[in-house]
């Protein structure tokens, strides 16, 4: 009797298993990601950030403030091959904005999944200081030895710009599914709220801004992230510094480090950013690089 407890035990926690890990295949990773190299070094809080073509991934109303164009790109790679990247670009068009970008990350050999790969294109319509936004998402998931599930989600966010001084956001994403290929994805639906403040004028050689972000997401408890930046503009080349710290989503498995540090190099309309992640789904001690360019 007790042998075959012990085997009907162990029958299950193996089904059990593999069950959690056929679910980990099908869900996709990168939607937990900083939406940035910026957001990476302020631990993921850039809900409230915007003016910059990445926005898009997490609020799509945050391309707004673009009054040209907007280009941005994001890298990092470890001696195992994992690779993240990110692109993405945004223009304004009448009282329209409109921004377009991708972002794709490869596991470590070890991993069950071999890839994350996700497409999103936004349209925001402005009202004077308020933007309203949405985006449609295309998400694929690869297994290592298996096929590729494909699916199409949708986000939609509000965002209230005070000029260039401060910025309220609220994102709604994942908001339905259309399978596009398989049995489709996990993708859980979230709610972002952020607000950043600029603490010293923008115009005056110091930077000092500050920004708070709180996620409900149906897949996790609610979680807040905060996130400090300061630094020195001469002639518009500078350096800025920044930190954040906050508990980071459920989706990513623990994977992301819940302090991060960051820096970039500003070089006029042009800026040089950088990431560091103790931890993070391409392994330890990750550094991530960027570039914006916004003229």
């Amino acid at each position: 009797m007790i042998r075959r407890a012990v085997r009907l035990a162990a029958l299950f926690a193996l089904t059990g298993a593999r069950g959690l890990t056929a679910q980990a295949d099908h869900t996709p990773v990168i939607l937990g990601f900083p939406s940035s190299v910026q957001a990476a070094g302020l631990a993921g809080a850039g809900v409230a950030l915007p003016g910059y073509a990445g926005a898009l991934f997490v609020n799509p109303a945050g391309i707004a403030p673009i009054r040209v164009l907007s280009v941005e790109a994001g890298f990092a790679r470890t001696t195992d091959r994992s690779t993240y990247a990110m692109a993405a670009a945004a223009g304004r068009l009448g009282t329209f904005n409109l921004g377009f970008g991708a972002r794709y990350l490869r596991f470590p050999a070890q991993s069950t999944v071999l890839d994350n790969l996700t497409w999103a294109g936004a349209v925001v319509y402005r009202l004077g200081g308020i933007a309203f936004g949405s985006s449609v998402k295309y998400v694929s998931v690869e297994a290592r030895d298996g096929p590729v599930t494909r699916s199409l989600t949708s986000d939609l966010a509000v965002q209230v710009a005070f000029f260039d001084i401060a910025a309220l956001a609220l994102s709604a994403r994942n908001l339905g599914e259309v399978r596009v290929t398989g049995g489709g994805l996990t993708l859980p639906e979230a709610l972002h709220f952020g607000f950043s403040l600029n603490l010293l004028d923008t115009y005056s050689n110091g930077r000092l801004l500050a920004t708070v972000e709180s996620v409900w997401s149906e897949s996790d408890r609610g979680r807040t992230v905060v996130g400090l930046e300061a630094g020195a503009v001469v002639s518009g080349l500078g350096l800025v510094g920044r930190v954040g710290s906050g508990r980071q989503p459920g989706l990513a498995g623990g994977l992301l480090s819940n302090t991060t540090f960051g820096a970039s190099v500003l070089l006029g309309r042009a800026r040089l950013d950088y990431a560091f992640q103790h931890r993070s789904a391409l392994g330890r001690n990750v550094h991530l690089a960027g570039v914006r360019w916004t003229p």
